[in-house]
């Protein structure tokens, strides 16, 4: 009996374990002024991120799309997806006004202190 409850609690831990999920949080700036930009746009580019819309009588799966708040500051984080790849992370960025711009990520899947430069059209 005490063999089988070990053998099953390490199964649940591995199972645990396999879930993955990017996080990441940063700031976005001018790239002349250096001044923070309020209202930018992010969204993920291979990662999964969905959401549940509602939309008139019925919901809508929706990528996630992120925004930058007052002080130009992010979080973006995925849906879970099982064993982490090593896959680069990759993101989109927009705002009016401002050249979109993609970036790769290759820090792995928990990103801090990422600052984005934008530069003006």
């Amino acid at each position: 009996m005490n063999k089988n409850l070990i053998i099953g609690i390490l199964v649940s831990f591995v199972l645990i374990s396999c879930d993955c999920w990017v996080t990441i949080d940063g700031k976005v700036i001018d790239s002349k002024s250096k001044e923070p930009i309020e209202k930018v746009f992010l969204e993920f580019k291979n990662i999964k991120c969905t959401e549940i819309v509602r939309a008139t009588a019925q919901n809508v799966e929706t990528n996630c799309v992120f925004a930058t708040d007052s002080t130009g500051i992010f979080f973006m984080n995925s849906d879970s997806y099982g064993l982490c790849p090593d896959n680069p992370v990759k993101i989109k960025i927009r705002k009016v006004g401002y050249k979109t711009k993609e970036m790769e990520l290759n820090q792995g899947h928990l990103i801090s202190d990422l600052i984005v430069e934008l530069e003006k059209e």
